[in-house]
C-alpha cells in the first residue's frame, strides 16, 4: 500500500514526461506483448509463495514437498515461455546477487552481534522504547539514512535494537522495517542523479512519513 500510495503521490505532483524513459519502456512492452501477461505473473507468484513456504512453521515434509511443486512450476514456465538468453541471465544475476549478498550476510551478523554485546539494546530504550510518534518517526529517520544490506535488517532490530528482547516497541520496529529498505544515503545520492535534488526529496520525505505513520499505527492497535 506504501508503494502504490507513494507512486501515486509522485505520479500526481510530477506530471512531466520522460521522453527517453518513455521510449525505453515502450521498446520494452513491444518486445514482451508475444509472451502472455498470465506467464509473468504466475512465475513472480511461484517465486513469492517459494519464498512464503520456506519461512513458516509447517512441518518439514510438507514445506520440502511444497517448494518441489512450485520450482517445477517455475521450471515449466522458464522452459516454455521464456528464451534461453533469458533465463541464463536470470541465473547469472541470481548467483550475482548470491554472492554479493552471503557474505556482507555473514559478516554483518558476525558484527551486529559484537556491537550487541558492547552496546546493550537498554542504550535504544530510551529513543525506542515505547510506540509513540516521536519513536516511530526517529526510527524512520534512521532507518533512511543508515545502509542496511538486506537480511540485516532482522538481526540489527531483534538484537542490537533489542525488539527480540522487549526493550525496542514494536511501532519503532516496523517504522524502521519499512524505511530501511527502502531508501539509504547511498540510494539517496544515487536517486539525485537520477530524478533531480526536488523529486529525490519530496521520494525520502513520503518514505519517512508512510514509515511513521504506520509504525506509530501497528504500536498502538496491533503491537
Amino acid at each position: 500500500m506504501m508503494s502504490i500510495l507513494i507512486g501515486l503521490i509522485m505520479a500526481f505532483l510530477f506530471k512531466g514526461p520522460d521522453i527517453n524513459n518513455k521510449t525505453t519502456a515502450q521498446f520494452e512492452i513491444n518486445e514482451e506483448r508475444s509472451r502472455p501477461q498470465w506467464v509473468v505473473l504466475l512465475f513472480f507468484v511461484f517465486l513469492v509463495l517459494i519464498l512464503i513456504v520456506g519461512t513458516t512453521k509447517l512441518s518439514l515434509a510438507i514445506r520440502v514437498s511444497t517448494i518441489v511443486l512450485l520450482l517445477l512450476g517455475v521450471i515449466v514456465l522458464l522452459k516454455y515461455h521464456f528464451t534461453g538468453d533469458e533465463v541464463r541471465d536470470w541465473g547469472n544475476e541470481t548467483w550475482d546477487l548470491t554472492k554479493k549478498i552471503f557474505p556482507v550476510l555473514i559478516i554483518g551478523t558476525f558484527a551486529v552481534g559484537v556491537i550487541a554485546y558492547y552496546l546493550p539494546p537498554e542504550t535504544f530504550r530510551a529513543f525506542f522504547g515505547g510506540n509513540s510518534l516521536l519513536s516511530c518517526f526517529t526510527a524512520s529517520i534512521i532507518g533512511a539514512l543508515f545502509y542496511m544490506p538486506t537480511l540485516l535488517e532482522v538481526p540489527i532490530i531483534g538484537t542490537t535494537l533489542g525488539y527480540s528482547t522487549g526493550v525496542m516497541g514494536g511501532g519503532p520496529a516496523l517504522s524502521l522495517l519499512l524505511s530501511g529498505p527502502s531508501v539509504s544515503l547511498p540510494s539517496m545520492l544515487v536517486l539525485q542523479r537520477i530524478m533531480g535534488t526536488t523529486r529525490t526529496a519530496v521520494y525520502i520525505l513520503l518514505v519517512v512519513l508512510f514509515s511513521t505513520i504506520a509504525g506509530f499505527a501497528y504500536g498502538n492497535l496491533v503491537g
